[in-house]
């Protein structure tokens, strides 16, 4: 029997910061042949090209990229697609495996599903690491399971984005986390951290084997918004005004023929110019399912006017 592949998996709330790491991680293996698992929650997956326009060197390297989208990799709904690409790479057989998952994910049952698809014995989950964004973190924690499944989970924590709130925030966030996991803790910017811990063994007691708290039923709404946006003004209009009903909004989009990485993020959204993607044009919206439709609605009439009656918005999402 050949050498396991290696599993790093890295979980975290929407918007926390994963995608960067992976970048990160990438160049900290640069010269190895790296499998990598994109899941997105939207039905058009976005990370996986979003990596791409900032490495266009992976394919060429012999990397490969394999993405799930519609949903977390843990469900039921996804469970046979998440062993379909496991088993994709158990052929490929790359030197380290990276998992990156949605950001509603629950990856307690990570080893479950490697034991219940006799996998076991070819892949070994090294490390689960999870990002934190300590801006949404109080509001969500106590309301969204799965962020303290991707906590207690972990063999290690990242505070991303520490430049955005006090010290004394940011000490009274690390007091919390302390009390929900023992895994070793760092603070960052940016996706700057210290790497060198995935050299290191973990006991296996510190990933879970629960069943994953993501099933259909808990699926909040996903939108693939289509259609080209006049100005970033529109797009500034339709951002403000759904702020606060969604958990997240990404995607690549054509304004005045240039196209543009879309994100939103703790403090409004950005808005990056970007080389054309090989994919349609449009966002993903990922929402309480009671806000769909109004979303929809929104998303209709902004596009055919550019000012809009200000009393047309949305309210909160009830977090």
């Amino acid at each position: 029997m050949g050498k396991k592949i290696d599993i790093i998996l890295l979980a975290g709330f929407l918007g926390s910061g994963k995608t960067t790491v992976l970048n990160e991680l990438i160049r900290y293996f640069h010269g190895r042949k790296l499998g990598i698992l994109v899941n997105d929650f939207g039905e058009v997956p976005v990370d996986g090209a979003l990596l791409l326009n900032e490495n266009p060197e992976l394919l060429e390297e012999g990397h490969k990229i394999y993405e799930i989208g519609n949903g977390s990799i843990f469900c039921s709904c996804l469970k046979a697609p998440f062993v379909y690409g496991l088993k994709y790479f158990e052929e490929e057989k790359p030197d380290l495996l990276f998992i990156e998952a949605s950001g509603l994910s629950d990856p307690s049952s990570m080893n479950k599903i490697l034991s219940d698809h006799q996998l076991a014995s070819q892949f070994s989950v090294k490390h689960v690491v999870t990002l934190i964004d300590p801006i949404r973190y109080k509001a969500l924690v106590t309301v969204l399971d799965v962020i303290g499944r991707q906590i207690s989970t972990a063999d290690q924590i990242l505070i991303n984005k520490t430049d955005l709130i006090p010290d004394k925030e940011l000490n009274e966030l690390i007091k919390d986390l302390k009390t929900r996991s023992s895994a070793p803790l760092q603070t960052g910017v940016f996706g700057a951290f210290d790497y060198s811990f995935i050299d290191l063994e973990v006991p296996r007691t510190l990933h879970g084997e629960l069943e994953s708290c993501n099933t259909p039923e808990s699926r909040p709404a996903s939108l693939f918004l289509e259609g080209k946006i006049e100005s970033e003004q529109v797009l500034k209009d339709f951002m403000s005004r759904i702020e606060g009903s969604i958990y997240r909004v990404k995607g690549f989009i054509d304004i005045e023929g240039r196209s543009y990485y879309v994100s939103d993020n703790t403090v409004g959204y950005s808005l990056t110019e970007v080389v054309k993607p090989g994919m349609k044009p449009g966002l993903t919206v990922l929402c309480p399912v009671k806000h769909k439709e109004n979303i929809l609605q929104l998303w209709n009439e902004i596009r055919r006017i550019e000012i809009r009656p200000k009393g047309f918005s949305l309210s909160s999402p009830g977090l």
